[in-house]
């Protein structure tokens, strides 16, 4: 009887092991994919505060382009 629930209880105990790194696993995966999505999101962040800097500084030199011509 002991050695039938001793048995019982490795096979619990192996069955919820698979369960954890299953469920690691997934945690991972889903971390990862996350992230990935987040780069993705930071760099087109990037690139349009970048493409705004540059329409700004033209927009500046517009600015001083007119006020020198106006000087003149």
């Amino acid at each position: 009887m002991l050695c039938q629930l001793q048995r019982r209880l490795h096979k619990v105990w192996q069955n919820h092991f698979k369960l954890q790194v299953l469920w690691g696993q997934t945690r991972l995966s889903k971390f990862q994919t996350d992230s990935q999505e987040n780069i993705q999101k930071i760099l087109a962040l990037q690139e349009e505060s970048s493409n705004l800097m540059q329409h700004i500084l033209d927009f500046f030199q517009t600015l001083t382009d007119d006020s020198c011509e106006n000087d003149g």
